[in-house]
Protein backbone atom coordinates (compact mmCIF):
# COMPACT_ATOMS: atom_id res chain seq x y z
CA UNK A 1 0.00 0.00 0.00
CA UNK A 2 2.83 2.61 1.15
CA UNK A 3 4.25 1.31 -2.26
CA UNK A 4 1.30 2.17 -4.01
CA UNK A 5 0.67 5.64 -2.06
CA UNK A 6 4.16 7.14 -3.01
CA UNK A 7 3.56 6.07 -7.21
CA UNK A 8 0.41 7.95 -7.25
CA UNK A 9 2.55 11.06 -5.08
CA UNK A 10 4.86 10.58 -7.93
CA UNK A 11 2.91 10.33 -10.99
CA UNK A 12 0.59 13.37 -9.13
CA UNK A 13 3.63 15.42 -9.15
CA UNK A 14 5.05 14.87 -12.92
CA UNK A 15 1.31 15.45 -14.15
CA UNK A 16 1.61 19.22 -13.30
CA UNK A 17 5.03 19.83 -14.46
CA UNK A 18 5.12 19.29 -18.54
CA UNK A 19 6.53 16.94 -20.79
CA UNK A 20 9.94 15.79 -18.96
CA UNK A 21 7.59 15.04 -15.91
CA UNK A 22 5.27 12.77 -17.56
CA UNK A 23 8.89 10.76 -19.28
CA UNK A 24 9.80 10.41 -14.88
CA UNK A 25 6.35 9.48 -14.47
CA UNK A 26 6.74 6.40 -16.82
CA UNK A 27 9.89 5.56 -15.40
CA UNK A 28 7.90 5.16 -11.85
CA UNK A 29 4.98 3.43 -13.66
CA UNK A 30 7.24 0.95 -15.29
CA UNK A 31 8.90 0.02 -11.58
CA UNK A 32 5.51 -0.61 -10.39
CA UNK A 33 4.67 -2.51 -13.35
CA UNK A 34 7.40 -4.85 -12.36
CA UNK A 35 7.12 -4.71 -8.66
CA UNK A 36 3.43 -6.31 -9.46
CA UNK A 37 4.67 -8.97 -12.33
CA UNK A 38 6.86 -10.60 -9.68
CA UNK A 39 4.05 -10.59 -7.43
CA UNK A 40 2.01 -12.20 -9.79
CA UNK A 41 4.87 -15.24 -10.83
CA UNK A 42 5.47 -16.01 -7.06
CA UNK A 43 1.66 -16.07 -6.21
CA UNK A 44 1.29 -18.46 -9.76
CA UNK A 45 4.28 -20.80 -8.67
CA UNK A 46 2.72 -21.07 -5.28
CA UNK A 47 -0.38 -22.63 -6.58
CA UNK A 48 1.24 -24.47 -9.30
CA UNK A 49 3.70 -26.50 -7.29
CA UNK A 50 1.33 -28.66 -4.93
CA UNK A 51 -0.33 -29.90 -8.51
CA UNK A 52 3.14 -31.21 -9.70
CA UNK A 53 3.84 -33.40 -6.27
CA UNK A 54 0.68 -35.80 -6.93
CA UNK A 55 2.67 -38.69 -7.61
CA UNK A 56 5.65 -38.87 -5.00
CA UNK A 57 5.57 -37.21 -1.81
CA UNK A 58 9.28 -36.71 -1.36
CA UNK A 59 9.18 -35.51 -4.75
CA UNK A 60 6.39 -33.20 -3.41
CA UNK A 61 8.46 -31.57 -0.59
CA UNK A 62 11.28 -30.96 -2.54
CA UNK A 63 8.87 -29.09 -4.89
CA UNK A 64 7.63 -27.33 -1.75
CA UNK A 65 10.64 -26.38 -0.70
CA UNK A 66 11.90 -25.05 -3.76
CA UNK A 67 8.57 -23.17 -3.87
CA UNK A 68 9.47 -21.53 -0.44
CA UNK A 69 12.49 -20.44 -1.75
CA UNK A 70 11.02 -18.36 -4.67
CA UNK A 71 8.58 -17.11 -2.06
CA UNK A 72 11.30 -15.69 -0.28
CA UNK A 73 13.37 -14.37 -2.74
CA UNK A 74 10.59 -12.42 -4.05
CA UNK A 75 9.77 -11.08 -1.24
CA UNK A 76 13.05 -9.86 -0.91
CA UNK A 77 12.94 -8.51 -4.48
CA UNK A 78 9.74 -6.45 -3.49
CA UNK A 79 11.87 -4.93 0.03
CA UNK A 80 14.22 -3.87 -2.75
CA UNK A 81 11.38 -2.23 -5.42
CA UNK A 82 10.15 -0.47 -2.59
CA UNK A 83 13.18 1.40 -1.22
CA UNK A 84 13.64 1.65 -5.34
CA UNK A 85 10.60 3.53 -5.77
CA UNK A 86 11.10 5.33 -2.30
CA UNK A 87 14.36 6.51 -3.77
CA UNK A 88 12.71 7.22 -6.97
CA UNK A 89 10.13 9.75 -5.26
CA UNK A 90 12.74 11.59 -3.65
CA UNK A 91 15.10 12.04 -6.79
CA UNK A 92 11.33 13.38 -8.76
CA UNK A 93 10.61 16.02 -5.92
CA UNK A 94 14.30 17.22 -5.88
CA UNK A 95 14.21 17.71 -9.42
CA UNK A 96 10.88 19.66 -9.21
CA UNK A 97 12.42 21.73 -7.22
CA UNK A 98 15.45 22.53 -8.72
CA UNK A 99 13.45 22.68 -11.99
CA UNK A 100 11.47 25.62 -10.22
CA UNK A 101 14.69 27.14 -9.07
CA UNK A 102 16.61 26.89 -12.73
CA UNK A 103 13.02 28.80 -14.25
CA UNK A 104 13.20 31.25 -11.29
CA UNK A 105 17.02 31.88 -12.30
CA UNK A 106 16.57 32.27 -15.78
CA UNK A 107 13.69 34.60 -15.44
CA UNK A 108 16.07 36.82 -12.95
CA UNK A 109 18.98 38.96 -14.52
CA UNK A 110 22.51 37.52 -12.75
CA UNK A 111 22.97 38.76 -9.53
CA UNK A 112 25.10 42.17 -9.39
CA UNK A 113 27.85 41.56 -7.17
CA UNK A 114 30.57 44.55 -5.67
CA UNK A 115 34.26 42.96 -7.12
CA UNK A 116 34.59 41.96 -3.29
CA UNK A 117 31.80 39.88 -3.33
CA UNK A 118 32.56 38.52 -6.20
CA UNK A 119 36.26 37.81 -5.17
CA UNK A 120 34.78 35.97 -2.07
CA UNK A 121 32.59 34.24 -4.60
CA UNK A 122 36.06 32.88 -6.68
CA UNK A 123 38.23 32.38 -3.82
CA UNK A 124 35.64 30.55 -1.43
CA UNK A 125 35.31 27.97 0.50
CA UNK A 126 31.71 26.77 -0.99
CA UNK A 127 29.65 23.80 0.70
CA UNK A 128 29.39 20.73 -1.27
CA UNK A 129 25.91 19.79 -2.32
CA UNK A 130 26.23 16.19 -0.89
CA UNK A 131 28.20 17.10 2.78
CA UNK A 132 31.26 15.17 3.42
CA UNK A 133 33.78 13.87 1.09
CA UNK A 134 36.45 12.04 2.02
CA UNK A 135 38.65 12.50 -1.20
CA UNK A 136 38.47 16.37 -0.21
CA UNK A 137 38.48 15.55 3.83
CA UNK A 138 35.64 18.25 3.95
CA UNK A 139 32.47 19.34 3.79
CA UNK A 140 33.56 22.20 1.63
CA UNK A 141 35.36 22.92 -1.39
CA UNK A 142 38.94 25.21 -1.46
CA UNK A 143 39.25 26.45 -4.68
CA UNK A 144 42.43 25.72 -6.29
CA UNK A 145 43.87 29.98 -6.06
CA UNK A 146 47.39 29.86 -4.78
CA UNK A 147 47.87 31.61 -1.36
CA UNK A 148 49.94 34.62 -2.96
CA UNK A 149 46.86 35.69 -4.21
CA UNK A 150 45.46 36.90 -0.88
CA UNK A 151 48.27 38.93 -0.77
CA UNK A 152 47.38 41.22 -3.53
CA UNK A 153 43.48 41.90 -3.08
CA UNK A 154 43.75 45.27 -4.33
CA UNK A 155 45.27 43.92 -7.67
CA UNK A 156 42.61 41.84 -6.92
CA UNK A 157 39.57 43.82 -6.32
CA UNK A 158 40.29 45.20 -9.80
CA UNK A 159 40.79 41.83 -11.61
CA UNK A 160 37.42 40.64 -10.13
CA UNK A 161 35.83 44.39 -11.40
CA UNK A 162 33.89 42.96 -14.52
CA UNK A 163 29.83 42.62 -15.59
CA UNK A 164 29.25 39.42 -14.67
CA UNK A 165 27.49 37.12 -17.74
CA UNK A 166 29.49 39.53 -19.68
CA UNK A 167 32.85 40.31 -21.40
CA UNK A 168 35.73 39.88 -20.00
CA UNK A 169 37.60 42.82 -19.76
CA UNK A 170 40.70 43.58 -22.31
CA UNK A 171 43.05 42.97 -19.22
CA UNK A 172 45.97 39.85 -20.33
CA UNK A 173 49.03 42.27 -19.40
CA UNK A 174 47.88 43.30 -16.09
CA UNK A 175 46.80 39.23 -15.42
CA UNK A 176 50.30 38.13 -16.58
CA UNK A 177 51.86 40.58 -13.60
CA UNK A 178 49.59 38.93 -10.77
CA UNK A 179 50.51 35.33 -11.99
CA UNK A 180 54.32 36.98 -11.76
CA UNK A 181 53.60 38.59 -8.00
CA UNK A 182 52.66 34.22 -7.46
CA UNK A 183 48.76 34.84 -7.74
CA UNK A 184 48.98 31.12 -9.97
CA UNK A 185 46.53 30.42 -11.04
CA UNK A 186 44.08 33.00 -10.88
CA UNK A 187 40.78 33.07 -9.66
CA UNK A 188 37.92 32.03 -12.26
CA UNK A 189 34.86 34.88 -13.48
CA UNK A 190 31.73 34.71 -15.04
CA UNK A 191 32.69 36.15 -18.23
CA UNK A 192 33.14 35.26 -21.80
CA UNK A 193 36.60 35.79 -22.63
CA UNK A 194 36.73 37.89 -25.56
CA UNK A 195 38.48 36.25 -28.83
CA UNK A 196 40.33 37.91 -32.03
CA UNK A 197 38.02 39.81 -34.34
CA UNK A 198 37.66 37.95 -37.66
CA UNK A 199 39.53 35.04 -35.97
CA UNK A 200 40.44 32.33 -39.28
CA UNK A 201 40.65 28.82 -39.36
CA UNK A 202 44.23 27.75 -38.21
CA UNK A 203 46.82 26.31 -40.74
CA UNK A 204 46.60 22.71 -41.58
CA UNK A 205 49.87 20.55 -39.16
CA UNK A 206 52.62 20.34 -40.16
CA UNK A 207 52.33 23.13 -42.28
CA UNK A 208 51.84 25.14 -39.61
CA UNK A 209 55.09 24.20 -37.75
CA UNK A 210 57.05 26.83 -40.02
CA UNK A 211 54.35 29.69 -41.08
CA UNK A 212 54.11 33.32 -39.61
CA UNK A 213 50.06 33.27 -37.83
CA UNK A 214 48.06 35.79 -39.41
CA UNK A 215 47.71 38.76 -37.81
CA UNK A 216 44.18 38.03 -36.70
CA UNK A 217 44.71 34.89 -34.87
CA UNK A 218 46.02 37.84 -31.86
CA UNK A 219 43.88 39.99 -29.92
CA UNK A 220 46.68 43.00 -29.90
CA UNK A 221 45.59 45.20 -27.27
CA UNK A 222 48.08 44.48 -24.55
CA UNK A 223 50.89 44.38 -26.74
CA UNK A 224 53.38 47.53 -27.92
CA UNK A 225 53.40 45.58 -31.34
CA UNK A 226 49.88 45.10 -33.44
CA UNK A 227 50.94 42.54 -36.04
CA UNK A 228 53.77 40.44 -36.61
CA UNK A 229 55.60 42.59 -38.82
CA UNK A 230 56.38 44.73 -35.90
CA UNK A 231 57.49 42.11 -34.32
CA UNK A 232 60.13 41.07 -36.98
CA UNK A 233 61.89 44.24 -37.14
CA UNK A 234 64.97 44.25 -36.07
CA UNK A 235 65.70 46.98 -33.40
CA UNK A 236 68.69 47.42 -31.01
CA UNK A 237 69.17 44.93 -28.11
CA UNK A 238 67.25 45.63 -24.88
CA UNK A 239 64.47 47.79 -27.11
CA UNK A 240 62.02 45.21 -26.96
CA UNK A 241 59.36 44.51 -25.09
CA UNK A 242 59.43 40.64 -25.12
CA UNK A 243 62.40 38.73 -23.70
CA UNK A 244 63.07 36.91 -27.35
CA UNK A 245 65.21 37.22 -30.11
CA UNK A 246 64.17 38.86 -33.51
CA UNK A 247 64.34 34.99 -34.79
CA UNK A 248 62.11 33.58 -32.70
CA UNK A 249 59.31 35.02 -34.34
CA UNK A 250 60.81 34.57 -37.70
CA UNK A 251 58.85 30.87 -37.83
CA UNK A 252 60.48 31.15 -41.95
CA UNK A 253 63.84 32.51 -41.46
CA UNK A 254 67.20 30.52 -41.84
CA UNK A 255 68.15 31.05 -38.08
CA UNK A 256 64.92 29.86 -36.69
CA UNK A 257 64.81 26.57 -39.22
CA UNK A 258 68.30 25.54 -38.00
CA UNK A 259 67.83 25.50 -34.46
CA UNK A 260 68.13 21.75 -32.60
CA UNK A 261 69.19 20.29 -36.21
CA UNK A 262 72.09 22.11 -37.86
CA UNK A 263 75.42 21.66 -35.13
CA UNK A 264 78.88 23.28 -36.22
CA UNK A 265 77.32 26.69 -37.11
CA UNK A 266 78.52 28.70 -34.68
CA UNK A 267 75.64 30.80 -32.35
CA UNK A 268 75.62 34.29 -32.43
CA UNK A 269 77.57 34.17 -28.27
CA UNK A 270 80.19 31.86 -29.37
CA UNK A 271 81.32 29.46 -27.15
CA UNK A 272 82.21 26.37 -29.21
CA UNK A 273 80.10 23.76 -30.94
CA UNK A 274 79.88 21.41 -28.18
CA UNK A 275 77.76 23.48 -26.38
CA UNK A 276 74.98 23.02 -29.56
CA UNK A 277 73.04 19.20 -29.12
CA UNK A 278 70.61 18.35 -32.05
CA UNK A 279 67.49 16.65 -30.98
CA UNK A 280 68.70 13.80 -33.15
CA UNK A 281 71.69 12.68 -30.58
CA UNK A 282 69.82 13.32 -28.43
CA UNK A 283 67.25 11.13 -28.98
CA UNK A 284 69.75 8.46 -30.39
CA UNK A 285 70.80 8.45 -26.74
CA UNK A 286 67.39 6.27 -26.17
CA UNK A 287 66.11 3.24 -27.91
CA UNK A 288 63.92 4.08 -30.78
CA UNK A 289 60.86 5.28 -29.93
CA UNK A 290 61.02 5.47 -26.24
CA UNK A 291 60.86 9.38 -25.85
CA UNK A 292 57.46 10.30 -26.88
CA UNK A 293 56.09 12.97 -24.09
CA UNK A 294 57.86 15.65 -22.83
CA UNK A 295 58.10 19.18 -21.36
CA UNK A 296 59.86 22.40 -22.57
CA UNK A 297 60.52 25.31 -19.99
CA UNK A 298 60.29 28.59 -21.37
CA UNK A 299 60.19 27.36 -24.16
CA UNK A 300 59.38 30.96 -26.13
CA UNK A 301 57.75 30.55 -29.40
CA UNK A 302 57.76 26.32 -29.44
CA UNK A 303 60.62 25.66 -31.75
CA UNK A 304 62.05 23.01 -29.81
CA UNK A 305 58.48 21.57 -29.52
CA UNK A 306 58.12 22.09 -33.44
CA UNK A 307 61.52 20.26 -33.43
CA UNK A 308 60.54 17.15 -31.38
CA UNK A 309 56.75 17.14 -33.34
CA UNK A 310 58.71 16.19 -36.63
CA UNK A 311 60.04 13.42 -35.02
CA UNK A 312 56.78 11.89 -33.34
CA UNK A 313 57.42 13.62 -30.14
CA UNK A 314 54.10 15.73 -28.18
CA UNK A 315 56.36 18.19 -25.98
CA UNK A 316 54.08 20.85 -23.63
CA UNK A 317 55.87 23.97 -23.97
CA UNK A 318 55.30 26.46 -20.84
CA UNK A 319 55.54 30.39 -21.96
CA UNK A 320 54.25 33.55 -20.75
CA UNK A 321 53.02 36.27 -23.18
CA UNK A 322 55.32 38.76 -21.73
CA UNK A 323 55.16 41.53 -24.06
CA UNK A 324 54.74 39.49 -27.16
CA UNK A 325 51.93 36.47 -28.45
CA UNK A 326 54.48 33.96 -27.12
CA UNK A 327 50.81 31.32 -26.23
CA UNK A 328 49.34 32.27 -29.21
CA UNK A 329 52.35 31.23 -31.54
CA UNK A 330 52.86 28.03 -29.77
CA UNK A 331 49.11 27.05 -30.46
CA UNK A 332 48.73 28.38 -34.05
CA UNK A 333 51.91 26.12 -34.44
CA UNK A 334 49.69 23.20 -33.72
CA UNK A 335 51.68 22.55 -30.79
CA UNK A 336 50.12 22.62 -26.76
CA UNK A 337 51.39 25.76 -24.43
CA UNK A 338 51.40 25.45 -20.86
CA UNK A 339 50.44 29.23 -19.41
CA UNK A 340 52.64 28.58 -16.49
CA UNK A 341 54.48 31.66 -14.56
CA UNK A 342 58.30 32.32 -13.34
CA UNK A 343 57.59 31.59 -9.49
CA UNK A 344 55.42 28.80 -10.23
CA UNK A 345 55.30 26.16 -7.50
CA UNK A 346 54.87 22.12 -8.71
CA UNK A 347 54.80 21.09 -12.14
CA UNK A 348 51.67 20.06 -13.18
CA UNK A 349 52.34 16.72 -14.39
CA UNK A 350 52.23 13.02 -12.45
CA UNK A 351 54.99 11.79 -11.28
CA UNK A 352 57.72 9.42 -13.73
CA UNK A 353 55.40 10.42 -16.33
CA UNK A 354 57.80 12.23 -18.63
CA UNK A 355 60.39 10.87 -21.09
CA UNK A 356 62.61 14.31 -21.73
CA UNK A 357 62.84 17.73 -20.19
CA UNK A 358 64.42 20.35 -21.82
CA UNK A 359 64.87 24.45 -20.52
CA UNK A 360 67.25 26.62 -22.53
CA UNK A 361 68.93 29.88 -21.84
CA UNK A 362 68.35 31.91 -18.47
CA UNK A 363 65.01 32.05 -18.24
CA UNK A 364 62.79 32.75 -15.35
CA UNK A 365 62.05 29.31 -13.86
CA UNK A 366 65.74 27.99 -13.05
CA UNK A 367 68.15 31.36 -14.25
CA UNK A 368 69.08 34.06 -12.46
CA UNK A 369 65.73 35.02 -10.98
CA UNK A 370 66.05 31.63 -8.46
CA UNK A 371 66.18 33.26 -4.90
CA UNK A 372 68.58 30.79 -3.54
CA UNK A 373 70.18 27.04 -3.92
CA UNK A 374 67.18 25.94 -1.91
CA UNK A 375 64.71 27.09 -4.54
CA UNK A 376 66.87 25.49 -7.31
CA UNK A 377 67.17 22.07 -5.26
CA UNK A 378 63.63 22.01 -5.08
CA UNK A 379 63.35 22.68 -8.86
CA UNK A 380 65.71 20.42 -10.11
CA UNK A 381 64.02 17.85 -7.21
CA UNK A 382 60.31 18.39 -9.24
CA UNK A 383 62.03 17.76 -12.91
CA UNK A 384 63.61 14.39 -11.03
CA UNK A 385 59.66 13.92 -9.91
CA UNK A 386 57.94 14.27 -13.20
CA UNK A 387 60.86 12.53 -15.47
CA UNK A 388 60.42 8.30 -15.74
CA UNK A 389 63.33 6.07 -14.54
CA UNK A 390 65.49 6.20 -17.55
CA UNK A 391 63.93 9.76 -18.52
CA UNK A 392 66.42 12.93 -19.49
CA UNK A 393 67.04 16.24 -18.87
CA UNK A 394 68.74 18.46 -21.12
CA UNK A 395 69.85 21.43 -19.54
CA UNK A 396 70.57 23.43 -22.73
CA UNK A 397 73.23 26.25 -22.50
CA UNK A 398 71.99 27.27 -19.25
CA UNK A 399 73.78 30.84 -17.79
CA UNK A 400 75.78 30.95 -14.73
CA UNK A 401 78.53 32.64 -13.76
CA UNK A 402 82.17 30.97 -13.52
CA UNK A 403 81.52 30.55 -9.85
CA UNK A 404 78.72 28.95 -9.63
CA UNK A 405 79.35 26.74 -12.31
CA UNK A 406 81.91 25.64 -9.71
CA UNK A 407 80.31 26.08 -6.18
CA UNK A 408 76.60 25.37 -7.33
CA UNK A 409 75.18 24.33 -10.13
CA UNK A 410 77.65 20.80 -10.70
CA UNK A 411 76.97 19.96 -6.87
CA UNK A 412 73.37 20.55 -7.23
CA UNK A 413 72.92 18.28 -9.85
CA UNK A 414 75.19 15.67 -8.59
CA UNK A 415 73.54 15.91 -5.09
CA UNK A 416 69.73 15.41 -6.69
CA UNK A 417 70.95 12.03 -8.24
CA UNK A 418 70.55 12.39 -12.35
CA UNK A 419 73.34 10.85 -14.25
CA UNK A 420 75.46 12.27 -16.39
CA UNK A 421 75.36 11.45 -19.75
CA UNK A 422 76.87 14.59 -21.17
CA UNK A 423 78.29 17.18 -19.92
CA UNK A 424 79.87 20.73 -21.63
CA UNK A 425 80.65 24.01 -20.25
CA UNK A 426 82.23 27.22 -22.41
CA UNK A 427 82.52 31.32 -21.82
CA UNK A 428 79.62 33.21 -22.57
CA UNK A 429 81.19 36.34 -24.95
CA UNK A 430 78.22 37.70 -26.19
CA UNK A 431 77.74 41.16 -24.32
CA UNK A 432 80.42 43.35 -26.17
CA UNK A 433 81.98 45.96 -24.00
CA UNK A 434 80.68 43.05 -20.86
CA UNK A 435 82.72 40.42 -22.49
CA UNK A 436 85.26 39.54 -19.98
CA UNK A 437 82.06 39.56 -17.40
CA UNK A 438 82.30 36.12 -15.46
CA UNK A 439 79.28 34.46 -17.35
CA UNK A 440 79.48 30.73 -18.37
CA UNK A 441 77.34 28.25 -20.48
CA UNK A 442 76.33 25.00 -19.28
CA UNK A 443 75.19 22.50 -21.68
CA UNK A 444 74.07 19.07 -20.14
CA UNK A 445 72.50 15.85 -21.07
CA UNK A 446 71.46 14.24 -17.65
CA UNK A 447 69.22 11.00 -16.84
CA UNK A 448 67.57 9.78 -13.87
CA UNK A 449 68.79 6.13 -13.22
CA UNK A 450 66.22 3.43 -14.00
CA UNK A 451 66.87 1.81 -10.60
Amino acid sequence: MDTLTLAEASNSSSRSHGTGKKRRCSDGTKILLLFIITNSVTTLLAISFPNLAGDNEESGDSTLDFAFNVLSTSQTLAVDLHRRVEATDAVIKRLIANSSRLKRDAADPPNKLTPDEELTLALGPHTLPFGYTRNLDSHKMYPAVGAACHRHRDELRKYMAYNVSGDCPSDAAFAERLMLKGCEPLPRRRCRAQGPAGFPDPTPFPESLWVVPPDKSVAWGSFSCKNYSCLLVDRPAGSHDHDCKISCFDLAGEEERRRWVVVGGKRKGGAGDDLDYDVDSVLASKPRGTVRVGLDVGGGTGTFAARMAERGVTVVTTTLDLGAPFGEVVAARGLVPLHLGAVAGRLPFFDGTLDIVHTFGAHLRLGRWVPGEEVLDAELYDIYRVLRPGGLFWLDRFICSGKEMADVYGSIIEKVGFRKLRWNTGKKVDKGPKADADEWYISALLERPMA
